[in-house]
């Protein structure tokens, strides 16, 4: 009885205390309520009323945690939750002590009353959706020790109120728009251990005070527009060890503007004030005692210059970044030592350090970037624990032989170096690469099998080189290759896979080879591959239909090949890059791929359509695919009545033909007129001309040639080699002044038509390879045309068209040309060729017989560097000066240099009449380049042998059966030149003296060797060496010359050469 009476009067006791806790529940369910997605379940499925504890408190909903009763912890971390969040809810927990909800997609704002959650210590919501300013309030968190905003939408002004929160610990607002100056209220929280307002918008100074916070350990105002000067003693922090400043607009203090490192506390470990303004050189040890624990130094992206320290002052240095400064002269050797620092990553990259590079020992060292500086020389002979080794973007050169001692290396970058030879069949030390990167070197010989021996290799790229041979299958079937990257090189043969064992390749770019047969079916297993690129080769066949199941795929370019038949069908969906132009394609393209422009499909391609649209429509019609169907009776009409007129252009057109045959002549009047149509035979005897100079008698390279009669393994003959030289045919000889370019010394009466009978006489097809020009073959046939030179191609002319525009036309001898399927596929190729120092392309003629082929081109005055160059009878103009000479080098040079690495070609015809001044300023212009492709074999040889009769043919050449142009022959041919700059004379002359006859570049390689190199100067620039700099100048061109004739495995690329002549 007692017991039950106890019972009853304590009932309202249990109902006022449920009453008292529901508030916490409450609060918690209305949070519950803005909750849009819970894709966990985590917090909908388990924050039920009904499941509260016998004291009201919901401690077995997920995430809460109950203390005496009362509500103490919420803690929703990293669950996704998507909601629009009103914070001021949990001001009723009255005994909330950690509010944490990172990582969700929470939206809302800090609410006025966030001063009422008084017994808060911790509150995380950060890379949430939170936005709005930082309420006045939040100062009234007394007890907040941990507070986190970073990550969200946060702005506005901090406010002063802030410094009342005397607890705090770790304050992180990074990652928000907060803007303004920094409060100097934020130095008054002295127990403050961790301060983070990176990434903001905070404008203005650095206020003071940081100085005189002991508890500060960690400061970081890094990605700020935080300006002024940052002062020598400010970092002098009591107690900090992070310290970051970095991608400010922060700058050196005036006393700092010779010699910079601020003076900082000896507790600082990790010091990164990166990508700001800050000048002056680094002071030296002596200068300098507290560097004693710092760990990690960053001073990348600034302005500081002058000679490195050794840093062996820094005792526990393990990182030291310092790149794209001004930074110059020679790495001290402590910083590649074994036995002084502990670093591990150094990173001196895009400075102007210079010097060899000869060993590196360090064995604490593994991360090494030295790239995108001046180093020479040779590659390391050692790299110590190098497993990161980035060399990339310097000077060095010579072949790979040393890397068969270098250690475990993981990442290695060797690009746009002069390095040279092949790659060596080395394993063992390469077992971990993951990286390889030799692009924009000279390496030759083919590919190596050791390539598919790396078993964690991912990226290959060995692009813009001279490899050649065949392609490695196997490198497809590496299961660990994501990138592989080989254009631009002259790989050849066909692409034979497996159906099994290819590898998850997501870029693959073999364009700008050599490749042909068929593309496999195979690659459409590939369903990794994002990037295909195979454009610019001699792939034939039916495009696979296979290329539809790669579904990845986001760029796909295959132009520039012999590819035929249909567009596949049901192509990738993701595909938003997509070239075919070039190619032999026919049909209606695709509904799915009609989103590309016309420029993806055109040119070539000439049975291709859009629906309703003509044979090679550029454009697609869609008005005309939405009219609606003909009637059939109108239909069949107009189809009879076309194939009638059809028919009847036929019959007019063959009677056309007859009837011009029958009237032409078998023969032409070469004595009048100069025609396209024949090229005269150049036959006659002249005389052999000798010169006294520089005490060596000299036989001019025109007169050394001997008969030939149409074989192009006979002799050439002495017209042939005069006009080869010279640009005029010596049986014009006796009427006009001898000229090396001809161009502007003929007589009035050689001017002339290119048909005077036919005004239509070129009936073939006219092509243009860009629409900067119109012009019909008919207004061709009339221009006047002007004899500028003969060469073992064929003849070239000034054409004057109706318009004014002028016009080198060069007509191709017969028989020198490839079949019209490869001759177009090939000159198609040089329609992007665009630079300064290249003379670009306009379009070609092919005619209805073999010896109707033209080549057009811009027409360049006054002439060629022939014509101003070699002391002839003739000569254009006075004498070049040395400082005319060493710009035509750098041009030329510069003209190859975007040949060989931005189109992978070889120029392959190099020569002094192929070099053409444009206006007084002489802009050197390359011209007549890649003929060779062009050509049959026979016609290459021709070409190569003629060239070695004017001194231009590299050794190799001579050497081979079936020579063909190369990278390293045409650096022997500009070396040359540069031969010929230096003594104004030929490459051909044969100059006698005591060692007998021999020509220009051995003549001149006796004299160096002997130490007679200035009498191999061109008298004309005899009162030019008085200069000091001049004479500097010519010497190091002759240092240059040489080279380029060495041996082909010691001649330097012509990137090396561009770069050392320009720097004269």
């Amino acid at each position: 009885m007692k017991l039950f009476s106890l019972l009853v009067l304590s009932l309202p006791f249990f109902s006022v205390m449920g009453q008292l806790h529901s508030k916490d529940i409450l609060a918690l369910l209305e949070f519950k309520k803005c909750i849009k997605h819970d894709p966990t379940g985590y917090v909908l499925n388990s924050w039920n009323e009904e499941s509260n504890d016998f004291d009201g408190c919901p401690s077995s909903w997920n995430g809460v945690l109950c203390n005496g009763g009362n509500v103490a912890w919420v803690v929703l971390d990293n669950l996704g939750l998507s909601a629009e969040a009103d914070l001021s809810v949990f001001s009723n927990l009255t005994k909330l002590v950690k509010l944490s909800m990172p990582n969700n997609s929470i939206s809302g704002k800090l609410p006025d009353n966030i001063g009422d959650f008084k017994s808060l210590q911790f509150m995380d919501i950060s890379n949430n959706l939170f936005s709005s300013s930082l309420p006045s309030g939040i100062g009234n968190l007394g007890s907040l020790q941990n507070l986190s905003l970073a990550g969200n939408n946060f702005s506005g002004l901090i406010p002063e109120t802030i410094s009342r929160m005397v607890s705090i610990q770790s304050l992180d607002l990074s990652r928000n728009s907060f803007s303004g100056a920094l409060p100097a209220s934020l130095t008054k929280l002295k127990s403050l251990v961790s301060l983070n307002l990176s990434h903001n918008r905070f404008t203005g100074n650095i206020p003071k005070g940081f100085e005189l916070m002991y508890a500060l350990e960690k400061l970081d105002l890094h990605g700020n527009m935080i300006d002024g000067h940052l002062d020598s003693e400010f970092i002098f922090l009591s107690s900090a060890s992070y310290v970051d400043f970095s991608d400010n607009g922060l700058d050196s203090s005036d006393s700092q503007r010779q010699k910079f490192l601020p003076r900082i506390s000896e507790s600082i470990k990790h010091l990164n004030l990166s990508h700001n303004l800050l000048t002056g050189t680094l002071v030296s040890g002596a200068e300098q005692l507290v560097f004693e624990n710092l760990k990690v130094l960053d001073l990348s992206y600034n302005k500081l210059d002058g000679e490195l320290p050794g840093f062996d002052f820094v005792y526990d240095l393990q990182v030291l970044k310092l790149s794209n400064n001004r930074f110059s002269g020679f790495i001290p050797n402590g910083l590649l030592k074994g036995d002084s620092l502990v670093l591990t990553e150094l990173d001196l990259s895009a400075n102007n350090l210079s010097g060899p590079l000869s060993i590196i020992t360090s064995t604490t060292l593994h991360f090494l970037n030295l790239s995108s500086n001046g180093f020479t020389g040779e590659l390391p002979l050692l790299t110590g624990s190098c497993a990161v080794l980035d060399l990339s973007n310097n000077k060095f050169e010579g072949n790979f032989t040393r890397i068969v001692k270098w250690g475990n290396i993981e990442y290695l970058d060797l690009s746009v170096n002069h390095l040279t030879g092949s790659i060596p069949e080395v394993t063992p030390q390469f077992l971990r690469l993951n990286y390889l990167n030799l692009s924009h070197n000279s390496l030759s010989s083919s590919l190596p099998r050791v390539l598919t021996q790396y078993p964690k290799l991912k990226v290959l790229d060995i692009s813009s080189n001279q490899l050649d041979g065949l392609f490695l299958a196997d490198l497809l079937a590496m299961p660990t290759l994501q990138e592989l990257h080989l254009e631009n090189n002259m790989i050849s043969g066909s692409i034979n896979l497996s159906s099994t064992g290819l590898s998850d390749l997501q870029i693959l770019d073999l364009s700008h080879n050599r490749f042909n047969g068929y593309f496999p079916d195979q690659f459409g297993s590939i369903t990794g591959m994002k990037v295909l690129n195979i454009a610019g080769n001699n792939f034939s066949g039916s495009l696979p239909t296979a290329i539809s199941d790669m579904i990845s795929l986001e760029s796909l370019d295959i132009s520039e090949n012999d590819f035929t038949g249909h567009l596949p069908n049901n192509m990738p969906k993701g595909l938003n890059n997509f070239n075919v132009s070039q190619n032999d394609l026919s049909g209606v393209v695709p509904e799915d791929l009609r989103k590309f422009p016309s420029s993806s499909f055109f040119p070539g391609n000439a049975k291709l359509h859009f629906p309703n649209g003509p044979l090679g429509s550029t454009t697609s019609p869609p008005e005309s695919s939405k009219r609606k169907p003909m009637n059939t009776m109108i239909k069949v009409i107009i189809i009879v009545s076309c194939v009638i007129a059809l028919f009847i252009l036929i019959l007019l057109a063959i009677f056309i033909h007859y009837i011009r045959i029958s009237r032409s002549s078998p023969e032409y009047d070469t004595s009048k007129d100069i025609h396209w149509r024949t090229e005269p035979i150049i036959s006659g005897p002249v005389p052999v001309r000798t010169s006294e100079r520089g005490g060596a008698l000299v036989v001019l390279a025109e007169d050394l040639m001997t008969s030939r009669k149409g074989s192009p393994s006979k002799a050439i003959s002495p017209d042939e080699k005069m006009a080869a030289v010279t640009g005029i045919s010596p049986s014009k000889a006796s009427h006009f002044s001898w000229s090396p370019e001809s161009g502007d010394s003929f007589a009035a009466e050689n001017l002339s038509r290119l048909d005077t009978r036919s005004p239509d006489r070129l009936i073939g097809e006219l092509h243009f390879l860009d629409d900067t020009i119109a012009l019909t073959p008919e207004e061709l046939s009339r221009a006047p045309a002007e004899v500028l030179g003969r060469s073992s191609h064929g003849t070239s002319y000034k054409a004057t068209l109706d318009s004014g525009l002028l016009l080198r036309v060069k007509w191709l001898r017969e028989g020198v040309a490839k079949q019209r399927k490869e001759f177009v596929k090939e000159i198609k190729k040089f329609a992007n060729i665009r630079h300064p120092n290249v003379v670009g392309l306009r379009g070609y003629y092919w005619g209805p017989t073999q010896h109707e082929k033209l080549i057009l081109s811009d027409y360049i005055s006054p002439g060629s560097l022939a014509s101003f160059l070699y002391d002839r009878p003739g000569r254009k103009g006075p004498p070049l000066t040395w400082a005319q000479r060493l710009k035509i080098a750098v041009d030329v040079a510069r003209g190859l240099n975007y040949l060989h690495f931005d189109r992978a070609v070889p120029h392959g015809n190099l020569k002094a009449t192929n070099v053409l001044l444009d206006t007084v300023d002489m802009n050197a212009r390359i011209v007549d380049y890649c003929l060779h492709r062009l050509m049959t074999q026979a016609g290459t040889i021709e070409q190569i042998n003629d060239a070695g009769v004017l001194g231009y043919r590299a050794p190799e050449l001579a050497a081979s059966k079936k020579p063909m142009p190369s990278f390293k022959s045409d650096v022997y041919a500009f070396g040359v030149i540069l031969l010929e700059l230096l003594s104004g004379r030929c490459g051909g002359d044969v100059i006698f003296g005591d060692d007998g006859g021999v020509d220009l570049t051995e003549w001149i390689r006796l004299r160096v060797a002997e130490g007679r190199g200035s009498e191999c100067f061109d008298a004309t620039l005899m009162p030019e060496i008085s200069n000091t700099a001049v004479e500097k100048g010519m010497k190091e061109v002759v240092g240059i010359a040489t080279r380029c004739i060495r041996s082909v495995s010691e001649r330097p690329g012509i990137k090396t050469i561009y770069e050392d002549l320009s720097s004269i």
